[in-house]
Parts: structure tokens; sequence; C-alpha cells
């Protein structure tokens, strides 16, 4: 693990089992620098995927939004995220995981994913499971900013609909 005082990182590089690049940073995703290095030479998928900040929230209007958590167990948890999604898509040759913490507006990407397979479901399916249990068991705190002047702090599982998680509690 490397560490600074706006970032914790996790590499394993390509050529070792598992490689990864996971990331808990403060300033702004660099979304073309993670897409370009997402690649791997025996994958003819390499899919990513960007949570932004929405401008509202079960009918309010959000300003922006914080994330927060204790990093060091955050980064610890997001591996271990890592580390499943592997076991349940060993067609994966490459995953990252980049998760912005801080203050952030409307439109900014707040988290960037990058798996790379042989084949696009596989990757998919990669994706899905890698949002999904992020948000059910890695402890990220989310705070909203309304445009009414009010905020409220959601649990990381609180989303658009109370429909829009796919993972089981229990997989």
């Amino acid at each position: 693990m490397t560490t600074t005082q706006e970032t914790l990182v996790i590499d394993v590089p390509v050529g070792q089992p598992q490689p990864r690049h996971v990331a808990i940073i403060r300033a702004t995703i660099d979304q073309h620098l993670l897409a370009d290095r997402g690649g791997h030479p025996e994958c003819g998928a390499v899919l990513t995927f960007s949570g932004t900040v929405r401008n509202h929230h079960l009918a309010r209007q959000v300003e922006q939004l914080a994330y927060e958590a204790y990093a060091p167990m955050a980064l610890k948890e997001l591996n271990r995220v890592v580390d499943a999604m592997y076991r349940e898509q060993p067609e994966v040759r490459f995953a990252q995981v980049v998760h912005r913490f801080g203050t952030m507006p409307v439109g900014a990407s707040s988290i960037f994913l990058t798996v790379a397979t042989p084949h696009r479901p596989a990757g998919f399916a990669a994706l899905r499971f890698l949002i999904d249990r992020i948000k059910r068991d890695v402890p990220i705190w989310k705070k909203e900013f309304y445009a009414d002047g009010e905020t409220d702090w959601l649990h990381p599982e609180d989303g658009c609909c109370h429909h829009h998680l796919t993972a089981k509690p229990n997989s």
C-alpha cells in the first residue's frame, strides 16, 4: 500500500496474480488516464464505469455531495471486494477501483471502475458485481447538500430507489 496525505493505493502489477489498482483519492478522478491504463494484452474488452454526482435524490435538488470514511479501512474493504470479484469472475485479467472522497459538484465522478476481460459478458458481470458490493460492503458515507440549504447523511446503499442494488445480502 502506498500512502500520501491525499491518496491511498494498492497496486498489484499485470503479470502478478489478480492484478489491480485500488485507490482512494481526494483529487478529481482522471477518467482518461484510468481508461488508458485499464487494458491487458490478453483482453478484447476493457469496460469502465463512472459513478457521477446526480442533481437530485428522491425529488430533492442536490447541489453537491461529500464522501467520507476511515480511509485505511475503506481501502482494505475495497480490496476485499476486488478479491471477491476475482473469485466470482475468474476471466478478469485486470481491475481498477478508484473512489474519490471529499466534496464534489454535480457531474463529478465519485467512483471509477475498470475491468479487462477476454470477452465483454464477463466484464459487464464484473462491473455490476464491483459497484453493487462496494455500495453494500464498504464503509463509505455520503452527505448530500440540497438546494434548500439542508444536508443529509445517507447510508451507502441509499440510491435513487429501493431496488437499485442487484447484489443479494448473502452473495
